[in-house]
């Protein structure tokens, strides 16, 4: 009995330690990091740096998932080829500002916010789209 005791329970371990890693690096974290300590040794209010990518690789990601929506409202007919066209139109437009905006490296904090806020407004705008389809 010990030894199915002590099996499944090592068997929970290694089955949860992963999943644990995995919540732990969640995909919600902000992209970006702090500085805890200047040049100079001295504690200083903490300055944000940005992972190089990471806001661009974000609103991609989020782009190809506003994009994949609109093929799949498309082929189940919740939305009209036009306006179809017109956000993949919306979607190459905010895909050409965040390429413009990142150009220099990093997407400043107030620009990724309006990209993140006008895919948000686009999602939502697809949806009101299926449901009036």
């Amino acid at each position: 009995m010990r030894s199915l005791t002590f099996r499944t329970a090592l068997a929970a371990l290694l089955i949860s330690t992963p999943l644990a890693a995995a919540y732990a690096a969640s995909p919600h974290e902000p992209h970006f990091r702090s500085v805890e300590r200047d040049d100079h040794g001295t504690d200083a209010a903490p300055l944000p740096t940005y992972v190089p990518g990471g806001q661009l690789s974000a609103v991609l990601n989020d782009l190809r998932d506003t994009n994949a929506r609109i093929v799949s409202d498309r082929k189940a007919k919740l939305i009209t080829p036009a306006e179809a066209r017109g956000l993949e139109a919306r979607i190459a437009a905010i895909r050409k500002s965040a390429v413009a905006d990142a150009a220099s490296g990093m997407i400043p904090g107030g620009e990724y916010r309006q990209l993140m806020a006008q895919i948000t407004g686009l999602n939502d705008q697809i949806g009101r789209d299926a449901m009036r389809g």
